[in-house]
């Protein structure tokens, strides 16, 4: 059995959403090898989806992302 987590994050315009998702990606290639987590941008929406057989591995690299999300979201607003 694979856990599969889905997060979604919605910013005021697309060309914000197409950066945080871009900053996401490059972040992305960083995760644990055999995590399969992919982010894209939607409109105004940037959608993370991960999957993993361990829950384990993915609550942490859903925590790396919520972190990394965070760090982004602040900077862009300094």
């Amino acid at each position: 059995m694979r856990a599969r987590a889905e997060l979604v994050f919605l910013y005021s315009s697309e060309e914000e959403a197409e950066l945080v998702a871009r900053l996401l990606e490059l972040d992305n290639r960083m995760a644990p090898k055999g995590i399969k987590v992919r982010t894209e941008p939607l409109g105004r929406e940037v959608i993370t989806r991960a999957e993993h057989p361990s829950v384990g591995t993915l609550f942490a690299t859903i925590d790396d992302l919520l972190f990394c999300e965070k760090l982004i979201d602040e900077m862009m607003r300094l």
